[in-house]
């Protein structure tokens, strides 16, 4: 007989309500106690505390009060921990013993009757005992050990962090609270695993939340207490970034006094208060339930499975359960449909199994989602403290998770996604992550925008080496100078013996000779460019990205047309790292990925990153960058280059036709189309009777097909025609009026 339930079912966020209304209440009585001001019950505690603890009671309350503070935390930040820190609570204990010992050695307790003048009991086992044992010089050792002991444990610094900021301090004594290590970084979830590089990154390092902590991420998706009211300053290009150094300028926790900038005296990062702030909150909806549903879904189907862990991300919800032995996997992903229709959801994504562990995950969309804002991973430690180079913000997984990682590793990317599925505004975040961590010294851009529209309000930047390129002719001038510029560096490379950027660099800054900054190539839409001259741009790309990762130039290429003839295999093979957006079907999300996923998305930032470390892709939720945010961003880093005498990194040689020949394997320049005499006149008559085939040469010339066959491909890669469509004529995209 099952009793009934009397009190009421509390979740995580009451619990953790009436925790800090206690923790404040128990503070407050206990100093009223050792005053003597809460009556009979004061003067019970009150003699327990000063028998037990003597003088150090009145710490009590200060703990309860911090336990208090602490629990608020937890309550605005996804990432903490909702149960009590061990680390935590063995610390305050070494602390305690060490103030105590040393009370009751100043106040000579000798025997238990004087203990309430000094560390009470606590710290007449501490002093007699020790000094018993220790004698006086050695006891005094031993307590001034155990409070070091505490101070580590509570602190979370290890001893070579403690001993620069002990160096720092002494050399700047002003500075001496930003030195202060953040306590409530012990209490992060042990599920959060950092994601800062491409092996912590991976899925199986990142264990789901169970569904106590689900709940608790279901409240607020805003990581509160990982975010930092301050901005690093990250050291030199070639050097990785140090512990961030901090000077309050004003009274606004957003404006600082930034370290300087080699070659920029006076440059400053932006400032944070730019972004804006998130205030939407995710709803998963009923988890349980759903639980429920999804076992007697499949047990009516005759799988049976054993529910598991739950991931509360800001899109999808990620229910993971392990099939019974024998159960293909097959017929748990035919049954996709079956189960959106079980649980009332528009669409669902099955991961199987999910990456590194024996366990199937069901992907449902969250009743509500929350918005994931630019601000939620830039203003985090760590973002700022991100050891490898050019780091970018992802978004966050399905569990919540911050993904960052650095494109210096990746070393290129492809980002593709139908018209809306949020491929623009996450590139927008991208630059947004760059523009906040490096200066024009150390950073350079070539911004390509065949759209017009998307790209355009980063003209005038000063990062930029020239104005946002939206011309076709000027876009390919750009790459045969990147290709001009990889080869200068490589000669600078082997002149100074050295393999890549990041030793060249730490030379250049121990010898002062000119550091090489870093080189970011965006083309937000390959697709044009490669309609209008494919025979330039793919070879050209392609030399890049298999060289240009040493000397520090890195290509990030959108497009929004994911077929064979944009995303060829060849730039496949030397792009390992791409990220889909939502696509129309199967076969572009298999073009982009080599698996399908991507057509089950559900837009508006919705993706998948394929790693080059890990077979499987992510699911994440890209930032949401609105164009306000990046005018202001904009805005202060013109105002700022104006402050600096006008500085820009702007060539013009950039945009100009190279005066020399660019040795790129395949290249086909279209200036070498004319040189065969008979090609302006097959140009005439494909134009003029609107049919582009080798046959139809071959009849209207009396040419061979090898010679019309080859007339056609030039004329695709002009884009007089189109690509071939099975047995269908070619498209002829040139009519006679325009030619």
């Amino acid at each position: 007989m099952k009793l009934p339930r009397i009190l009421p079912t509390l979740d995580v966020n009451t619990k953790i309500t009436l925790s800090i209304v206690a923790s404040f209440a128990a503070g407050i009585l206990t100093y009223l106690s050792i005053f003597g001001l809460a009556g009979n019950f004061g003067r019970v505690i009150g003699s327990f505390l000063a028998i037990f603890l003597g003088r150090g009671s009145v710490v009590l309350p200060i703990i309860f009060f911090i336990t208090g503070a602490i629990l608020i935390r937890i309550q605005r930040n996804n990432e903490l921990a909702a149960e009590f820190n061990g680390r935590l609570i063995w610390g305050f204990f070494f602390l305690s013993a060490c103030l105590n010992g040393f009370l009751s050695m100043i106040m000579q307790v000798k025997t238990p009757a004087e203990v309430e003048k000094g560390g009470g009991l606590f710290g007449y086992l501490m002093y007699p005992v020790a000094f018993g044992y220790f004698g006086l010089i050695g006891g005094a050792f031993m307590l001034i050990f155990v409070g070091v002991f505490g101070f580590f444990l509570v602190s979370n610094l290890t001893f070579t962090q403690f001993l620069e900021n002990l160096k720092q301090t002494l050399r700047n004594p002003g500075e001496f609270w930003d030195f202060i290590p953040d306590v409530f970084e012990i209490w992060k979830n042990p599920n959060a695993v950092p994601i800062t590089d491409e092996i912590s990154a991976k899925p199986e390092d990142r264990p789901a939340v169970n569904f106590k902590t689900a709940e608790n991420i279901a409240t607020s998706n805003v990581k509160e207490s990982d975010v930092i009211d301050v901005q690093a300053r990250p050291t030199s290009s070639s050097a990785k970034p140090a512990k961030p150094k901090f000077s309050f300028s004003g009274s606004s926790k957003d404006v600082l006094e930034m370290q300087p900038v080699d070659n920029l005296v006076d440059w400053k990062l932006p400032p944070f208060d730019i972004l804006k702030e998130n205030t939407s909150k995710v709803e998963p909806g009923d988890i349980e339930g759903n639980k429920k549903i999804i076992k007697e879904t499949l047990a009516h189907f005759g799988i049976s499975v054993e529910m598991g862990d739950v991931s509360v991300g800001p899109t999808v919800t990620q229910y993971t359960l392990k099939p019974a032995n024998g159960v293909r996997l097959s017929a748990i992903d035919a049954l996709q449909r079956d189960l959106a229709l079980a649980l009332a959801s528009s669409n669902i994504r099955v991961e199987s199994p999910v990456n590194g562990q024996s366990l199937v995950g069901v992907e449902v969309p969250n009743k509500q989602k929350s918005s994931v804002l630019l601000r939620d991973i830039l203003q985090t430690h760590r973002f700022l403290n991100f050891q490898d180079e050019l780091a970018i913000a992802m978004g966050k997984d399905v569990a919540g998770h911050n993904l960052i990682f650095a494109l210096s590793k990746m070393p290129h990317l492809l980002v593709a996604g139908a018209t809306g599925s949020g491929k623009s505004v996450w590139i927008n975040g991208l630059l947004l992550s760059l523009l906040y961590r490096y200066s024009p010294s150390e950073l350079q851009l070539i911004l390509v925008d065949m759209k017009r529209v998307e790209l355009k309000l980063y003209d005038k930047v000063p990062h930029l080496l020239a104005p946002v390129i939206t011309d076709a002719e000027k876009a390919i001038n750009a790459l045969k100078w990147t290709v001009l510029e990889m080869e200068r560096r490589y000669k600078l490379l082997e002149e100074y013996s050295k393999r890549n950027i990041a030793d060249y660099n730490k030379l250049a800054k121990v010898t002062g000779i000119e550091a090489l900054p870093y080189q970011v190539f965006v083309i937000d839409e390959l697709g044009d460019l490669m309609m209008m001259a494919k025979a330039e741009v793919e070879p050209i790309i392609v030399r890049l990205t298999q060289m240009s990762r040493a000397v520090g130039i890195h290509l990030v290429l959108g497009t929004q047309r994911p077929d064979t003839h944009v995303v060829t295999g060849l730039i496949k093979a030397n792009v390992p790292s791409r990220i889909a957006f939502a696509v129309a079907s199967q076969i572009d999300s298999r073009v982009i990925l080599d698996q399908g996923g991507a057509e089950k998305l559900l837009g508006q930032g919705d993706g998948l990153f394929m790693n080059p470390n890990s077979m499987y892709a992510i699911r994440f939720q890209g930032p949401n960058v609105s164009d306000e945010e990046v005018k202001k961003c904009v805005e202060y880093l013109k105002r700022l280059a104006d402050e600096n005498d006008g500085f820009s990194n702007l060539d013009l040689k950039v945009l100009e036709t190279p005066k020399v020949k660019i040795n790129v394997p395949g290249m086909v320049s279209r200036d070498d189309d004319s040189k065969d005499e008979v090609y302006l006149e097959a140009k005439n008559l494909v134009i003029q009777y609107q049919k582009g085939s080798a046959s139809f040469l071959q009849q209207m010339m009396g040419i061979g097909y090898p010679k019309a066959a080859r007339i056609i491909q030039q004329l695709e890669e002009e884009g007089v025609v189109g690509p071939q469509n099975g047995s269908k004529p070619r498209d002829v995209y040139a009519l006679a009026e325009e030619e």
